[in-house]
């Protein structure tokens, strides 16, 4: 009799280890941008996090080698409150693929693993961007919604400019009018350019593109530096408090 009981408490302990293993390979934040949509999956140990662009949910989750079971206490129009999904890993389980236990194949878009969210954020812009660090007082750009982000970095060697859908700086008066054409007149005043600079540009291009830039003086400039404490390129979701802030300094 004790050697039964011994052997089922084995069982338990190892199914147990089993599915907490599986678990853990998914704790984090998993994110479907930029390969479509913006929805995000926050698996905590004890807990779960999901939002897109139309509800933000808290619930708990448990999982196994092949399903993820999702429960949210609180019931919202055309959300279920108990989901189980069938999900994939890819072999370095990075990306993650999910589909309902009734679909045939797997959903689009792959949510993908958030360990640093600046460079998840850069992913869409297929740039690399290591901002540099300050040795001066930063200062919070508080117009950052009023500012046309312009990225600097290096792909495959060569300095790229990139904004909104503009890979250089050729079309920046077509860039400036389409932005001016969205905000409401009060605001056009505080228009300015977020200049967001790879730290290895050299000093000749970076005033190369101010130079540029000067074709709207009224537009002021601020260079973006790094600040670890202020999450850039972190996807806000459901609740505004998360929007980051750039930092640096008016130039």
């Amino acid at each position: 009799m004790k050697k039964i009981l011994g052997i089922l408490l084995l069982l338990f302990l190892l199914t147990n280890c089993s599915n907490n293993e599986y678990e853990k390979r998914l704790v984090g934040i998993w994110n479907s941008y930029p390969t479509g949509g913006m929805a995000e999956l926050r698996f905590y140990p004890d807990s779960l996090v999901s939002f897109d662009i139309s509800a933000y949910r808290k619930g708990t989750w448990k999982a196994n080698g092949s399903q993820i079971k999702l429960h949210f206490p609180k019931k919202l129009p055309g959300y279920r409150k108990n989901i189980t999904l069938d999900y994939q890993l890819s072999n370095n389980r990075d990306s993650l693929l999910i589909k309902n236990t009734t679909d045939s194949i797997y959903l689009i878009p792959v949510f993908l693993k958030v360990n640093d969210v600046w460079k998840h954020y850069l992913k869409e812009l297929d740039l690399q961007i290591d901002l540099p660090k300050a040795d001066f007082e930063l200062t919070r750009n508080e117009f950052m919604e009023l500012g046309i982000d312009l990225y600097v970095g290096i792909r495959k060697g060569i300095v790229v400019v990139k904004s909104n859908g503009y890979e250089n700086l050729n079309q920046l008066k077509l860039l400036v009018f389409s932005e001016r054409s969205m905000r409401k007149e009060d605001d056009i005043i505080d228009m300015n350019f977020n200049l967001i600079i790879d730290k290895n540009i050299s000093n000749y291009k970076v005033d190369s593109i101010k130079q540029i830039l000067k074709q709207f003086p009224k537009m002021k400039i601020f260079r973006v530096y790094a600040n670890e404490t202020a999450n850039y390129g972190k996807y806000p979701g459901w609740r505004e408090d998360e929007y980051w802030n750039w930092y640096g300094k008016y130039e």
